[in-house]
């Protein structure tokens, strides 16, 4: 079971309508303001089970806690299948999906979830291994987002991405010295692939990819951090595609 104390995540969770969850709040938590009133009110309307406890026994499910937390037993849906992303490529809309080789910071991992959402990526595939875990830090970091990003975890990420690929998507390697941003244009199906805080994209994910990209810098610093850099990654995909996108 794991908790969400964030406000934003409980209340985007909860209006996700995507877990099973039960929500704990203290009996004095209303007091506290407008985001507790409107957290208590979401789930009432979803009938979520609200269970009233003592500020302790807040305190023994979480230290972080601020007058409620939300309990996930289960989630229902919103994991993609890589079977539904391959059937994407015959549609005509764009679509992007990015791959995380092994990012270990739950705030980085956070960010990007947020940007994500904010571009309306089809999926998120993540090793099972080697990475940081969906935690209440990586919650708080999305700012509620990881309710709505479909997340996929595989056991090989290589074997996950020639998938892709064999299904018609194009594979950008984000990575320093490679072709830049600006010249290389992204195709309307594609998978980006971002390379862990201090190794960059492994060399076997390296070698699978189409195209190794770059966002050309002017400034004193080697690089961007990698949520940054998704979200500019994420932005020139819609920025390429603008002529069948909203973005």
């Amino acid at each position: 079971m794991k908790y969400l104390t964030s406000f934003h995540a409980i209340l985007e969770t909860l209006k996700a309508e995507n877990s099973r969850c039960s929500l704990y709040i203290t009996e004095n938590a209303q007091r506290r303001g407008p985001r507790i009133r409107e957290i208590l009110d979401e789930a009432l309307s979803r009938n979520i089970s609200i269970q009233y406890v003592s500020e302790s026994r807040l305190e023994e499910m979480s230290k972080d806690q601020r007058g409620a937390i939300l309990a996930l037993d289960e989630v229902l849906k919103g994991k993609p299948s890589l079977k539904a992303l391959c059937d994407r490529v015959s549609e005509p809309e764009p679509s992007l999906v990015l791959v995380l080789d092994h990012i270990e910071d739950p705030q980085n991992l956070g960010a990007i979830l947020r940007s994500a959402d904010a571009f309306n990526v089809d999926a998120v595939i993540m090793p099972e291994r080697r990475t940081s875990p969906i935690s209440n830090a990586v919650a708080r970091a999305s700012a509620g987002a990881i309710a709505w990003v479909p997340i996929l975890r595989v056991s090989n990420l290589r074997s996950a991405i020639d998938t892709l690929k064999k299904a018609g998507y194009w594979v950008y390697a984000a990575d320093m010295g490679g072709k830049p941003l600006v010249s290389a244009g992204m195709a309307q199906k594609a998978v980006i692939i971002l390379g862990n805080e201090g190794r960059g994209v492994s060399e076997i994910l390296r070698k699978v990819a189409d195209d190794i990209i770059s966002i050309p810098m002017q400034g004193h610093v080697e690089s961007l951090n990698v949520s940054v850099s998704a979200a500019i990654l994420m932005y020139e995909f819609w920025r390429s595609n603008s002529g069948s996108s909203n973005i």
